[in-house]
């Protein structure tokens, strides 16, 4: 499959300009179909009868499997999930939390970190937040991190692309001055998955949690949580105890049981992903977000909050535009052009995905609508 091919596939590209890939990806034909060809399975198949357990069995590995060769890492140490706040929630609530531990997060995230970790303050664990600001270099982003990691602090927990701005942090970095001091790193890749090529096992990252719905374009209520097999031993499960219970290895830590045809889809999903190359898919959406960048940079009225350029940057762009609160020029994007954007908040802005079924036409369409709003 190309790119090209893969656009032709998503019937809402046909009537509108989607560009919101980093909320919800629209499906391709294939996940569509493999969707309902895995209920119709099911059905047929008898959901709780022999074969039927068989066939979800059969369609969970593939997709533990698949996930696993996506990020370089063994299917063993994979979780299929309901999305990334499943993982997160995983990681925060099941380590064991001692009085004087601390958690080191960041000023920039989404409520998938701010609210396990609001719920841990209440209980009494100490919050450290790092100030980065939303363009920061990635010596800049080091160098906050760096300035909230000691002695006492347990685990960071941060996102890898942040959702408000686009900024993406050195992974690699963080995770190795974390492990310096002995504290744990959870990224939070909401952002990531089906966006930018990862490794985790040359990461070195100890827990790593992924949503399918997004730039990978699955079904909601899918994604993935990945654990170093040296750390799981620190997790307790959160609703049974070790060892009880039908299920073993990663799958006692799941917080619910998911559908034979999300677990389908979202295998097929990352197949797709895998099929283009993640490496090709990074790049194209990049090359089209620089390309987006530099034309908006020369409207008058409108400033890029987040990066620009540079290894932070990413295929997420957010401006904000003199005149406009960043939700009603969200709504004139759909409302005059059929553009679909979404507004984000801290800092508050209009934030414009380029993901891989996006092209050229996309961001002309954009730039043309956003100037024409941006002029009134």
């Amino acid at each position: 499959m190309d790119f090209a091919s893969l656009r032709d596939s998503i019937a809402c590209m046909e009537s509108m300009t989607y560009m919101n890939a980093g909320w919800a990806g629209p499906s391709p034909s294939q996940v569509v179909e493999r969707m309902r060809d895995a209920g119709e399975r099911e059905s047929a198949g008898g959901p709780a009868g022999p074969e039927g357990r068989a066939f979800a069995a059969a369609v969970e590995e593939e997709a533990r499997t698949e996930a696993a060769g996506l990020y370089n890492v063994d299917p063993a140490d994979v979780l299929i999930t309901h999305g990334t706040s499943e993982g997160v929630a995983i990681a925060l609530f099941g380590l064991d939390w001692q009085p004087g531990d601390v958690l080191l997060t960041t000023d920039l995230e989404h409520p998938g970190i701010d609210s396990p970790v609001a719920v841990l303050e209440e209980r009494g664990v100490e919050i450290r937040r790092a100030s980065i600001p939303p363009d920061a270099s990635a010596d800049a982003c080091i160098e906050a991190f760096r300035s909230g990691l000691d002695s006492r602090v347990k685990v960071a927990a941060l996102s890898h692309i942040m959702f408000t701005t686009g900024l993406r942090v050195p992974a690699e970095e963080i995770v190795a001055a974390a492990h310096e001091v002995d504290a744990l790193v959870l990224l939070d890749g909401a952002q990531t998955g089906g966006h930018i090529a990862m490794d985790f096992a040359a990461m070195g990252v100890d827990f790593y949690a992924t949503s399918g719905q997004k730039w990978l374009m699955g079904p909601t209520g899918s994604g993935a949580f990945y654990v170093r097999p040296d750390r799981r031993e620190l997790l307790k499960p959160l609703l049974r105890l070790s060892g009880t219970g039908f299920r073993s290895g990663l799958a006692q830590y799941s917080l619910a049981s998911q559908g034979v045809a999300e677990r389908a889809g979202y295998a097929e999903a990352v197949r797709i992903n895998r099929e283009l190359g993640p490496e090709r898919v990074e790049e194209h959406t990049h090359r089209l977000a620089s390309a987006l960048r530099a034309e908006l940079s020369g409207i008058g009225g409108v400033s890029i909050t987040g990066p620009a350029d540079g290894p932070t940057a990413c295929a997420i762009t957010v401006i904000s535009v003199e005149g406009w609160e960043a939700p009603a020029f969200v709504e004139a994007l759909w409302e005059t052009h059929r553009i679909v954007a979404r507004h984000v908040a801290h800092p508050p802005g209009v934030r414009i995905c380029t993901a891989a079924f996006n092209n050229e036409s996309d961001v002309e369409r954009a730039v043309a609508a956003i100037a024409e709003l941006a002029g009134r």
